[in-house]
């Protein structure tokens, strides 16, 4: 059985930033605060530790014991070396995007009401995008080979059944083909769009349920923008199977 809810932040928003003000604290030898009380491990195993067990207690909420727990805030791999220290029996899943697509989501989300935090330069999100993809070739430098699983947002799309049932037997859940389909059919964007309000799907912010296209930042970026991004992400991109623009123009 498997649960979740909402994106927690719990990482990111809260303990996260508690640990970079404790080692702050730290490196600059304070008198105050929490270090003045605590070791690291104390810290991180008597306050920090506490709010994601809890956290994670009321997702199960009154569900089986021994049930999986889905945690999908996408800025967790951030914290990487915490969630290890803190869970170490967590497994992460690490769905890499191509950045074009992903800046051209962030254009077209920074127009609406609810999208100021998606309105960054191409510098400011490259910066980004490669801080996260970074982030997950650090976690394997640590991380059980096992616990660990990156796949292609582009091949969850273009083939989602085999892509799920792959990821449903990393995490050695049983599902049939069948079910993995209806799942598929389920999650649709078409379907995301007419959730009713008690589902966990259910999104109010206008147009947060895009295209959902693998390739539409061909046709909604502009050259310039296309170039620039590559320019500085080309390494990275390169890293996860990412083939340039220019050289996809030059093959055809």
């Amino acid at each position: 059985m498997t649960v979740t809810c909402r994106e927690t932040h719990v990482y990111d928003k809260y303990v996260g930033p508690l640990k970079q003000w404790f080692d702050k604290e730290y490196e600059y030898q304070s008198n105050d605060g929490l270090s003045s009380l605590f070791t690291e491990d104390e810290f991180v195993s008597s306050i920090l530790a506490p709010i994601v067990t809890t956290t994670f207690d009321r997702i199960i909420n009154n569900s089986n014991e021994g049930c999986l727990v889905v945690e999908k805030t996408p800025s967790s791999i951030l914290h990487h070396k915490l969630i290890h220290r803190i869970q170490s029996h967590s497994k992460l899943l690490f769905i890499i995007r191509d950045p074009r697509a992903v800046y051209a989501s962030f254009k077209a989300g920074s127009e609406e009401v609810w999208g100021h935090w998606m309105k960054k330069s191409v510098d400011e999100f490259c910066l980004s995008w490669n801080k996260y993809a970074l982030s997950f070739l650090a976690s394997e430098k640590y991380w059980p080979e096992e616990k660990l699983l990156c796949l292609k947002y582009e091949d969850l799309k273009m083939k989602p059944v085999e892509q799920l049932k792959h990821i449903y037997e990393w995490l050695e859940l049983n599902a049939s083909k069948k079910q993995i389909e209806n799942i598929v059919e389920q999650n649709s964007i078409e379907k995301l769009r007419t959730v009713s309000k008690e589902s966990i799907q259910y999104e109010s912010r206008n147009q947060f349920y895009r295209k959902g296209k693998a390739f539409g930042w061909v046709d909604e970026l502009s050259i310039d923008e296309i170039r620039s991004i590559e320019r500085q992400c080309e390494y990275v991109m390169a890293v996860f199977g990412y083939t340039l623009f220019r050289k996809i123009k030059n093959n055809e």
